[in-house]
């Protein structure tokens, strides 16, 4: 039995998840499959469990974390529909 893990840049965007697929389909001992946060898209960009930090520490603050969750829906969003 095989664990495979991905994440970072490996899940960053759909043509990214695409080759992840590839590889778990390439070999029937790969049994258990662990995903982690998406990294950086690009250079200047922040990274997902940067997002989710950011969010935690707002909702811990007690301050509006709207913006903050909708930007982290968002990136999950593009992911999944600019394939």
């Amino acid at each position: 039995m095989k664990v495979a893990k991905f994440g970072g840049s490996s899940v960053s965007n759909a043509e990214q998840i695409k080759k992840v697929l590839n590889i778990v389909n390439s070999d029937s001992d790969r049994k258990i499959i662990v995903v982690s946060a998406p990294g950086k898209r690009h250079a200047d960009d922040v990274k997902t469990t940067d997002l989710l930090i950011r969010l935690y520490e707002k909702v811990i603050a007690g301050l509006d974390y709207q913006a903050k969750k909708e930007e982290i829906i968002q990136r999950y969003a593009d992911i999944i529909f600019r394939t």
